[in-house]
C-alpha cells in the first residue's frame, strides 16, 4: 500500500476499484498528517510541526503518484463500482475540510512570524537612532561622519 520509500513510488493496482481504495488510504494518509500537523500550529509545537515535514513530503509525493496514476486512468473510473466512487467522494470531501484547517493555521503561524519580525526588525532600528545620534556642525556637516556606521535594515530602509 503506497510508497514506502521516498525513491520508490508505488503502481495502483491494475483492478479499478483495488486502485481506488488505495487511493483512498493514501488520501488518509496526507490528511491525517496534515491534521498533526495543524495540532502541532495550534499549539505552538515548533519542534513537532518541524518533525512533521519529512513525513508530510513522503505523504505528498505518494499522493501526487496516485493521483497521476487515476488521471491516467480516468476512463475506468466510471466503470467501478458505485461503493468504491462513493467512499473516494466522502474521504475526499473530509480531506478538503482538513486541507482548509491545515491552511488556516499555516497562514496563522506565517502572520505570527511576519509579525515577530517586524517587531525585531523595529527594535533594531530604535536601538540603531538611539546608538547612531546625529549633530550637525556649524558648516551643516556631520562631524566624523565618515566614522559614523551605516544600519540597513533592508532594502528600502537604511539608517
Amino acid at each position: 500500500m503506497g510508497q514506502t520509500h521516498t525513491d520508490q513510488l508505488s503502481k495502483l493496482p491494475l483492478d479499478t476499484n483495488a486502485a481506488l481504495l488505495e487511493v483512498t488510504h493514501t488520501i488518509k494518509n496526507l490528511g491525517g498528517v496534515y491534521v498533526e500537523e495543524t495540532e502541532a500550529l495550534n499549539n505552538i509545537d515548533n519542534k513537532r510541526f518541524l518533525e512533521l515535514q519529512a513525513k508530510k513530503l513522503i505523504a505528498a509525493r505518494e499522493y501526487q503518484n496516485d493521483m497521476g496514476q487515476m488521471l491516467e486512468r480516468k476512463d475506468e473510473i466510471n466503470k467501478s463500482s458505485s461503493a468504491s466512487k462513493n467512499i473516494l467522494k466522502e474521504v475526499h470531501e473530509e480531506f478538503q475540510e482538513i486541507s482548509r484547517k491545515n491552511m488556516e493555521a499555516l497562514e496563522r503561524m506565517q502572520k505570527c512570524t511576519e509579525k515577530l519580525g517586524n517587531t525585531l526588525r523595529s527594535a533594531a532600528i530604535r536601538d540603531a537612532h538611539k546608538l547612531n545620534g546625529y549633530s550637525y556642525g556649524d558648516n551643516g556637516a556631520i562631524p566624523n561622519a565618515a566614522s559614523k556606521k551605516v544600519v540597513s535594515s533592508g532594502l528600502s530602509e537604511t539608517v
